[in-house]
């Protein structure tokens, strides 16, 4: 089933438990799955699966039915915008609108039923085939499926006739007409038997010249350059580079001098500059073979530095850290590709707490030695195992083990006495600052007791006879 399933069955992330990291990791990465586009709830409706989205938008505004999808209000959404369009729409049946604004061409199929008027602004274009009823306004490019036989003649506007064109022409003066033939003859001759008159002269090139020239005028409105006009000649000059220059003008860090644009430093490719602070925002890549950061606070987001990051094949250069000292000799912490081991040379290492399996021999030996009934001794070095041999001079008695410095000792609560294998070991005293009994560890911290499982402190009993639990206590028997 998909969706979401609780990672956390042994119930560990619960009041009182100190809960592992790893336990709620489990629970997010399932929380995440839940929401996967290809793990997540299907929303089909089906068990498990959440019931269908019928609803969406900021405010429900969308309602999808099995039959429609319809807002949540009458005349609220659009279907797209003028910036975000929709491809094609198709649709079977009836489309309902209040208006229709087609920016494009259209096509029907079928047949186009308007009961308005239809206004056409730029024209109607190709055959219609059928009737018109009502009025045409406006212009018919073509009506050749149509003749003069078709339309009866009006008493205003009628039909042209040869006949009634020659009629309705007549001439005086010195043109003649014949109405029989339409001809109209002019035999006075041409302007060089015409008298020029006062009004409309004849056309001269020095006429049309002058005419022109005194028809042209020029404004020059001011701004950089310069328009003038002379004898017909139109002339603009550039601005120059001062004018130009002074539209320009130095910013924080920038100064223009003359034309030239500088920020106080060279910034070619191959130039070294110098900034104050700088914010980043993308990545940085630095490809110099030497990168130099004088800072005394380096903060790095990265939680793990990679050094030798250049390398692809087989290791052969060390890598580490080395801490300048100024005047005293730098100290490095490497690790050697040779010995395949971390190393700071001849340094040393100061920790509380060690953990791991040592070789060598310890800086300061160890002597464990038994007093009491029990006596013997053994030496300890760090380097290998302890075995302790030891006398009792008397087992029906107490024992002390005491000056166990620095080796972490476990009681086996099934180890033998020797001399009796039916015995089994008890000391009254146990000088020891912590018991360590597998995955249980008793340990003395200032006046406190502490009990803890796998290293993760479950009880506390302090001097005043205080105790503190982390999980439940279960009681029996009478208080």
């Amino acid at each position: 089933m998909a969706g979401y399933t609780r990672q956390d069955t042994a119930n560990n992330i619960a009041n009182g438990n100190v809960i592992d990291a790893d336990d709620f990791d489990a629970e997010y990465n399932a929380i995440e799955a839940g929401f996967n586009a290809s793990t997540g709830h299907a929303h089909d409706g089906t068990a498990g699966e959440g019931a269908p989205i019928t609803k969406v938008g900021p405010a429900q505004d969308l309602v999808v039915s099995g039959t429609s999808v319809t807002p949540k209000t009458t005349n609220t959404l659009d279907l797209g915008t003028a910036a975000a369009q929709y491809k094609n729409a198709f649709f079977d049946g009836t489309v309902d609108t209040d208006a229709l604004t087609v920016s494009a061409n259209a096509t029907v199929g079928g047949n186009l039923d308007v009961t308005g008027v239809i206004t056409a602004t730029g024209g109607v274009t190709g055959d219609i085939t059928g009737n018109i009823t009502g009025n045409v306004t406006g212009t018919v490019s073509d009506v050749s499926n149509h003749d003069t036989d078709d339309i009866s003649e009006g008493s205003t506007n009628q039909y042209f006739t040869t006949s009634r064109a020659r009629t309705s022409v007549t001439a005086t003066g010195s043109l003649s007409y014949n109405s029989a033939t339409g001809v109209i003859s002019y035999t006075q001759g041409d302007t060089d038997t015409i008298t020029e008159g006062t009004a409309n002269l004849y056309y001269t090139d020095a006429r049309a010249t002058a005419a022109a020239k005194a028809a042209i005028s020029v404004t020059d409105s001011g701004g950089d350059g310069s328009l003038t006009y002379s004898a017909g000649a139109i002339t603009y000059t550039g601005p120059s580079a001062t004018e130009t220059r002074s539209h320009f003008s130095g910013g924080t860090g920038v100064s223009i001098t003359d034309g030239v644009v500088a920020i106080g430093q060279a910034v070619g490719t191959t130039s070294n500059v110098t900034f104050n602070d700088t914010v980043v925002n993308g990545n940085l890549t630095v490809n110099g073979t030497t990168t130099t950061v004088n800072t005394e606070t380096l903060n790095l987001a990265d939680n793990q530095i990679v050094l030798n990051s250049n390398e692809t094949g087989t290791p052969t250069q060390n890598g580490g850290i080395e801490i300048e000292r100024g005047t005293a000799a730098n100290k490095t912490l490497v690790w050697n590709e040779a010995d395949d081991k971390w190393t700071v040379g001849s340094e040393t290492f100061v920790a509380g707490t060690f953990e791991g399996v040592l070789s060598g021999t310890l800086a300061t030996p160890r002597t464990i030695a038994l007093s009491g009934d029990v006596s013997g001794s053994a030496s300890f070095d760090g380097g290998s195992n302890v075995t302790i041999s030891a006398t009792v001079a008397d087992d029906s008695h107490n024992h002390v083990i005491s000056n166990i410095d620095g080796l972490q000792t476990e009681i086996d609560t099934k180890a033998e006495l020797a001399g009796s294998s039916s015995q089994a070991f008890s000391a009254s005293t146990l000088n020891a600052t912590t018991v360590d009994l597998g995955a249980w560890t008793v340990t003395q911290s200032g006046t406190d007791l502490k009990f803890a499982y796998n290293g993760i402190n479950r009880m506390k009993l302090d001097s005043s006879g205080n105790l503190t639990v982390e999980g439940n206590i279960t009681a029996y028997g009478s208080a």
